[in-house]
């Protein structure tokens, strides 16, 4: 009985330490130049990107379309290399289709998006996905050092609105 409530402790003291020890280390290439690297060896729009944890390694999974179907890739968060390529087989939602096209057709690409938030904001991206509200196609964005920590960005206009109590 013992021997098992140590082990639970071990494991929740491991847990709590996670957030801690996630913080402290940082990744050596920036959200921006991941996406930047994945667009033009690819030939692709990026329309989603997220900072993860892959088996023990630090990546950006970024979501992009290329003639109208979507690729995953992962780039290294340390060396900037594309290390997985893979076309995602999600179920063929209208959404799905929807946010390729938008994607694929947006004035800026997600790089540029991504350079003139930060510009803006004086803070840094820290994840941007691409979302429909009310008829319209925006990319949700998290940033980092800045005063308002989420905003959205429509696709089209380029313009930027504070995201307050999402």
């Amino acid at each position: 009985m013992k021997i098992q409530t140590l082990l639970l402790a071990a494991g929740a003291a491991a847990t709590l330490a996670l957030p801690a020890f996630a913080q402290v280390v940082r990744p050596k290439v920036g959200l921006a130049q991941a996406v930047a690297t994945a667009e033009s060896e690819l030939s692709a729009r990026a329309y989603d990107v997220e900072f993860d944890m892959d088996l023990g390694d630090m990546v950006y999974e970024i979501d992009l379309v290329k003639n109208g179907k979507s690729i995953e890739v992962k780039v290294d968060a340390n060396s900037g290399r594309v290390v997985r390529q893979t076309s995602s087989i999600r179920a063929r939602l209208p959404i799905v289709g929807e946010h390729l096209k938008v994607a694929q057709t947006a004035p800026r690409t997600l790089s540029q998006t991504i350079a003139m938030v930060e510009d803006a904001t004086k803070g840094k991206v820290a994840e941007i996905g691409l979302e429909r509200r009310g008829g319209r196609h925006y990319y949700e964005v998290e940033l980092v050092g800045a005063q308002d920590r989420e905003v959205l960005v429509d696709v089209r206009t380029g313009a930027i609105t504070p995201l307050i109590g999402d």
